[in-house]
């Protein structure tokens, strides 16, 4: 098929690309899966310009009501909102005995106690009194108290030391809706599918939650975009990489920089190097993953097994097959047909990929400085902590991007993608996979972040990769409040995190419902700007506790007895029936802010909506040509 005009290539780029990386064609790991790394330890840091993100998508739907947890009232003693939580979380099977909150595999009751949640209490967040913070998107909950997941420890720290922010009641939106919108079937469009994994993982990672089927994913976007082209112009590798497959989130434009299509690699093995000097002949240095030699070698280099990077005769481990390769892309002119133009771009770019990321190992090998504070949590057999792996290769990367820009120089922005599941959590694995799994999110992203504190950053003593990385966090979509007799199912509102030593932590972040003020006490009547929606006095329908994101509780049932469908819903815009959030916060925001960081220049509308598509829809009273959510230090 040979076509003679631009923009037919390009038209048929954009379709087939879509198909090559659902295919996994990026990646080299069909054609090796074998990776060493060794060489001399080098200092280790990353470019006084380096920036990089780094997404973790949770897949399956984590159970946000577990994730965000009231704990002290505003009063800094009561516990009428963890009351609500716990009434709310709570099941009474048909027998009218209620299941025990024991959290074992057998209960529907799916709170925690308030004891449990002292060791991930977070500090109070203070009211927005900081200049920087966007007052639409409130931080301020008026001396209520918070917690996170009881085996979110080392998150809870991060927290409480200024280095993390969590962004309640986040999804895909793509216009403001209340309760009585949702209810009665009017107003605003919802999002394609709600409730739908696959159609909820793509709308997040995508930023266009009215396509069931996106073109573009929001990572691609922004790797895309000119200005971190021009930066990465020239460059090794390409800008993203992910560590997990191919997913929406690295979708880029098949005719843009090919800097921006995703390259694949592995999460691989760490082992130290073992030479056997016994002759004849002579056994070549090898990577020896066995725990016993890595322990009684500390002095050995650390090296890398598994992934698609491969260090041996010249970076292939297959010459017949290497040299093959390497003769069909050579040896074809350009233009012959638009499926040979479109793999031979492809696997060129991947070869090259391995090539210069195995010699960056060579030079730059994962040391200590990036593996050893995996080594106690990454496990085995079915302990293993997959996105401990994942992120360790993660660090072994920006480690290594001193020596993958131009030539051997440095790379000046990177964009990571890692994912877990397990948290489609219907039934009675919700008390098995929930603290399990979110253990080893916490164990992980803490190891990661230590890692990036041992990497420093050229000429700037003190400095480390820290303030240059940005991690958050995605999901499907967050779950109902209440149980179903043993897990809890789909909804849509969830909470995430973000760190990063450019992030404004210790805050709660995201929109209120129309609430300026605390709420009023019981017995009078609410007057406009106080909040409506949760523990209402049964005569007055004021809200008994403070006004302000996150909201805790089940509302009142869609029509509350009234005879006119919808009644008693406006005002009530917390969540629906069963406690799942009616996302307040679209997930682009979240995205939009970090793109900034990035240095991604967003001067006027056209700009913003050729990154967020739905953004200003879904904010309509956010100039995000001057202003965003507020959680990152401008110019950091």
């Amino acid at each position: 098929m040979n076509f003679k005009s631009f923009q037919q290539r390009r038209d048929f780029l954009k379709t087939a690309t879509s198909v090559a990386l659902a295919s996994g064609i990026p990646t080299l790991d069909i054609l090796n899966n074998v990776a060493l790394a060794a060489g001399g330890i080098e200092p280790s840091s990353v470019d006084s310009n380096y920036k990089a993100i780094v997404c973790v998508f949770l897949y399956g739907g984590q159970d946000n009501a577990n994730i965000l947890i009231p704990y002290r009232d505003g009063d800094g003693t009561g516990t009428t909102e963890y009351n609500r939580y716990r009434a709310g979380r709570a099941f009474t099977p048909a027998s009218g005995t209620p299941d025990p909150q024991n959290q074992t595999t057998t209960s529907g009751d799916l709170s925690y106690s308030n004891a449990q949640l002292a060791a991930t209490a977070l500090n109070v967040t203070v009211g927005t009194t900081d200049p920087g913070i966007n007052s639409v998107f409130t931080n301020h909950t008026y001396g209520r108290r918070f917690a996170l997941h009881p085996s979110y420890t080392e998150l809870a720290a991060l927290y409480n030391s200024g280095k993390l922010a969590v962004v309640s009641n986040v999804g895909p939106l793509i216009a403001p809706i209340s309760r009585q919108e949702w209810y009665q079937s009017t107003g605003v469009p919802r999002p394609l599918n709600l409730y739908s994994h696959d159609d909820q993982q793509k709308a997040w990672m995508s930023g266009t939650a009215d396509k069931a089927a996106p073109e573009r994913g929001i990572g691609g976007r922004i790797a895309a975009h000119p200005s971190i082209a021009l930066l990465n112009s020239g460059a090794q590798v390409s800008t993203q990489i992910s560590l997990d497959g191919s997913n929406t989130f690295m979708l880029a434009d098949p005719a843009g920089p090919t800097t921006a299509i995703a390259y694949q690699v592995g999460s691989g093995s760490i082992g130290r190097l073992q030479t056997t000097t016994t002759t004849p002949p002579a056994t070549p240095t090898v990577c020896n993953t066995s725990s016993t030699f890595i322990t009684a070698n500390p002095t050995s280099p650390y090296c890398v097994v598994g992934g698609p990077i491969r260090v041996s005769n010249g970076y292939t481990g297959n010459s017949t097959m290497y040299n093959a390769f390497r003769t069909r892309v050579s040896n074809v002119p350009e233009n012959v047909s638009i499926y040979h133009d479109q793999w031979r771009a492809t696997m060129d770019q991947s070869v090259k990929t391995e090539s210069a990321i195995a010699a960056a190992f060579v030079n730059f090998p994962p040391s200590e400085d990036v593996v050893a504070p995996f080594v106690p949590i990454i496990g085995s057999g079915n302990t293993y902590n997959y996105l401990a792996a994942e992120l360790r290769m993660v660090a072994a990367l920006i480690r290594a991007s001193v020596q993958l820009g131009v030539g051997n120089s440095a790379l000046k922005r990177q964009i990571f993608f890692v994912g877990i599941g397990g948290f489609d959590t219907h039934g009675t694995e919700f008390w098995d996979n929930n603290p399990r799994i979110n253990t080893q999110i916490s164990k992980a992203i803490n190891a990661f972040w230590t890692a990036m504190g041992n990497v420093q950053v050229t000429g700037s003593p003190g400095a480390t990769a820290q303030s240059k990385v940005t991690l958050m966090t995605m999901t499907d979509f967050g779950r109902t409040h209440d149980s179903n007799g043993q897990g809890c199912d789909h909804g849509w509102g969830s909470h995430q995190i973000v760190l990063g030593g450019a992030v404004k932590g210790g805050a709660i972040y995201g929109m209120n419902h129309n609430i300026q003020a605390p709420a009023q006490a019981a017995g009078t009547v609410p007057s406009a700007g106080t909040s409506r929606y949760l523990g209402q006095d049964a005569t007055t329908r004021a809200d008994l506790s403070a006004g302000a994101v996150p909201r805790i509780g089940i509302p009142p049932d869609p029509y509350s007895g009234a005879t006119t469908g919808g009644a008693r819903c406006a005002g009530l815009n917390h969540a629906l029936s069963r406690g799942e959030l009616l996302a307040t916060t679209s997930g682009d925001a979240v995205m939009a802010t970090i793109a900034k960081w990035f240095g991604v220049p967003m001067p006027t509308t056209a700009d913003v909506d050729a990154l967020f598509p739905t953004l200003r829809a879904a904010h309509p009273n956010t100039n995000w040509t001057t202003a965003d959510m507020g959680f990152m230090i401008p110019g950091a």
